[in-house]
């Protein structure tokens, strides 16, 4: 007998290698935004810092910062490999940075809900800094809801978390589709865990629109004043 699991899902993962300069400069962000925004009082009892302070000005324009622009660089290269892997080299689409933003999971098991991100089609993290002899606060990705049938006998929880959970390895890039849910388990390394997310909307390049793909912004009107 052979039990078969159907439509996998292209998760990329590649491990970079920043200069020592380049890396100390995205840890130093990374530093900075971790202490000042910490000190808040509405933020110093969190154990994360994460997509949901987009609110506070400039937290997901990471990638307009000199100190990311090595990372910017290694991200559009490997997003076109994953595309040319999927859809073949004359797929004709263009990837755009729409928000990158800092995370930041304290020592003391910090965490990230499990959740989404409907506004775009690919996204990203780069992991930065974190305690390299604990692997703890690892990625977990999740199945749809639906995606096993409600009359099944499986337990859902057993076969929606099955083969997709991602150690925290510092300068390590994973790129996966937005809407597959996923979360970080508690980290309980020694130092802060420190990451960049990034959201990318894939379009067409600018008049080439398709039907059922999304056309460049460059072709888009506003409606309205």
């Amino acid at each position: 007998m052979a039990l078969h699991w159907l439509f996998p899902t292209p998760v990329l993962q590649v491990d970079l290698e920043p200069d020592a300069a380049t890396a100390a400069a995205m840890q130093q962000q990374l530093e900075q935004f971790d202490a000042q925004v910490f000190q808040h009082p509405e933020f110093s009892d969190r154990n994360n810092l994460t997509g949901d302070l987009l609110g506070h000005a400039g937290l997901d324009q990471l990638h307009r910062m000199d100190a990311f622009q090595w990372l910017n660089g290694q991200l559009a290269e490997h997003v076109s490999a994953y595309l040319r892997s999927l859809l073949g080299p004359d797929h004709g689409l263009v990837a755009h940075i729409q928000k990158a933003w800092p995370v930041v999971c304290a020592r003391n098991g910090g965490t990230v809900d499990l959740h989404s991100h409907r506004n775009a089609q690919l996204s990203a993290v780069f992991y930065v800094l974190m305690d390299p002899s604990n692997e703890s606060g690892e990625l977990e990705f999740e199945a749809p809801d639906d995606y096993f049938s409600h009359v099944m006998a499986i337990p859902y929880r057993d076969a929606a978390v099955s083969g997709g959970v991602f150690a925290p390895l510092p300068h390590r890039l994973l790129l996966f589709p937005s809407d597959l849910r996923h979360r970080v388990l508690p980290y309980e390394g020694n130092g802060p865990r420190y990451s960049v997310s990034y959201d990318l909307a894939i379009t067409t390049a600018p008049g080439k629109g398709r039907e059922m793909r999304t056309p460049h912004p460059m072709d888009w009107v506003p409606l309205g004043s």
